[in-house]
């Protein structure tokens, strides 16, 4: 049953499948076959789920924070981290490799000695570290990118809006059709998302185009 703004879920595209004639899959297989064309759609439109955040309240003596979110946490992926609690809100800064190795790595960072007011982050073995340690009980927003999640529970939406439901459909129908060596359906399928991404595509760079008509000055007569 789709959601209330007419989102499928993961049980709907197998319910899909199971009408379009692979019921000789078994369900994990089907499952699979979902994801696929699901990562293969989502692969376009990076815009919809690439990007995200949390909030995490950090206590004086907590370990370095370890960000849940599918991806391994690395340097390049974090976009800025914030304090959000007064009154020490502020914008962190990076902090360097070498500042950190001479400066952090080998101190006991839950010792009381060695805590502040945290004014830079580093990244580090797949760990965020606030440095100094809070001293006092603080909240953090941590702006990062993110891999993309698989549906694994029959209720799991995809990360993009509903119109790119059928998109997804037909892009689990390619790999399902190809699993089964029905190369010439897999063709047609793979044509139906083509089509549908080209069209999908086009309609942002128009838009992206009507923006810029729309807030930039004409300078073209100068």
């Amino acid at each position: 049953m789709p959601t209330t703004n007419g989102q499928l879920q993961l049980t709907d595209f197998d319910a899909a499948l199971l009408a379009r004639g692979f019921d000789a899959f078994q369900p994990v297989e089907r499952t699979q076959m979902i994801n696929l064309g699901y990562r293969y759609v989502a692969r376009k439109f990076p815009f919809f789920w690439l990007r995200s955040q949390k909030n995490y309240t950090i206590n004086p003596g907590d370990a370095p924070l370890a960000i849940a979110g599918g991806a391994p946490l690395t340097p390049n992926s974090v976009m800025n981290v914030d304090i959000t609690s007064d009154p020490y809100r502020r914008k962190l800064e990076v902090a360097s490799e070498d500042y950190f190795r001479r400066r952090w790595q080998y101190q006991d960072l839950t010792a009381a000695q060695n805590r502040g007011t945290p004014v830079r982050y580093y990244v580090y073995a797949g760990s965020l570290y606030l440095l100094p340690p809070p001293q006092a009980q603080i909240t953090i927003t941590v702006f990062y990118y993110q891999y993309l999640a698989d549906m694994v529970n029959l209720t799991d939406v995809s990360a993009l809006p509903q119109i790119y439901d059928e998109v997804i459909l037909d892009a689990a129908l390619v790999r399902c059709h190809r699993r089964a060596h029905e190369l010439q359906l897999a063709q047609e399928a793979q044509g139906r998302v083509n089509e549908a991404v080209d069209d999908m595509l086009g309609d942002d760079i128009w838009e992206m185009e009507e923006l810029q008509e729309r807030v930039l000055p004409d300078d073209q007569w100068l």
